[in-house]
């Protein structure tokens, strides 16, 4: 086991840098960083579920980065990599982490089967989200951090009130586990990704499926998001492709 735990740390050492507002790297300090508030068990589950890093999100006009490590959370200032908080009430591994749009929250989804809001100012639990069936695998604030969006294994995504956790959406219509999430930049809209290779742009407003992006992707659908300017949608597949569209229609523009 000691070996193993050894391999795991110089992986998270080695794995690629998050970049700063200023376009310089985060030190690998920060993975060491996190390492010593981990025990071993959770460091492999760390390597197992993250994909060395890739739950890491950041939010460049805040100048912290929140990392997700098994069932913690912690949150880091970007310039001197100091531990602000430990984020701690997942029963499960956490596998989503995303601030607000102003810094002062972080939602987290877990396999637990819920998300929670935290303030990311004093590191407290402000809410748990509970209301889906099987584990939660993406999670995002709303632009205007009014709303949480969540996605789930259990084939729906959720829109929830973030001041008061009250459930205000289920969005339906995916045959398969739902793995991504998110909104337009004007929060009218969402799409999600999911396995049945599928895209579904909702309205955020009532939950109407406005448009299904399908019939390209050969494999799972894995990421989505609006272009800054919500005139596109851009998707990411096992299948090894991305792919852009037009908004609007669906039509399919770039590979």
């Amino acid at each position: 086991c000691g070996e193993e735990l050894s391999s795991v740390l110089q992986s998270m050492v080695k794995t690629r840098s998050m970049r700063r507002p200023d376009g310089t790297t985060l030190m690998p300090e920060l993975w060491r960083r996190v390492a010593k508030f981990l025990s071993p068990s959770e460091i492999l589950i760390f390597k197992r579920t993250s994909r060395l890093g890739q739950q890491v999100t950041a939010d460049l006009l805040s100048g912290k980065i929140v990392v997700a490590a098994g069932r913690k959370a912690f949150i880091f200032d970007t310039e001197t990599n100091k531990l602000l908080h430990i984020l701690e009430g997942h029963t499960d591994s956490i596998w989503c982490c995303k601030f607000s749009k102003d810094g002062r929250r972080v939602v987290t989804a877990s396999d637990d089967n819920t998300a929670k809001i935290w303030d990311a100012v004093t590191g407290t639990l402000l809410l748990t989200l509970s209301g889906h069936t099987n584990w939660v695998r993406a999670c995002a604030f709303s632009p205007d951090g009014t709303r949480v969006v969540t996605a789930s294994f259990d084939e729906t995504a959720r829109v929830w009130n973030a001041e008061n956790g009250t459930l205000l959406l289920v969005l339906e219509g995916h045959t398969s586990y739902v793995l991504g999430c998110a909104f337009s930049p004007d929060g009218k809209r969402i799409i999600t990704a999911s396995v049945d290779e599928k895209a579904r742009v909702f309205s955020a407003e009532t939950g109407e499926c406005q448009l299904i992006i399908e019939g390209e992707h050969t494999d799972m659908v894995i990421c989505c998001c609006f272009s800054h300017d919500g005139k596109y949608i851009l998707t990411s597949s096992l299948d090894k492709t991305t792919r852009l569209w037009n908004v609007t229609d669906g039509t399919l523009i770039k590979t």
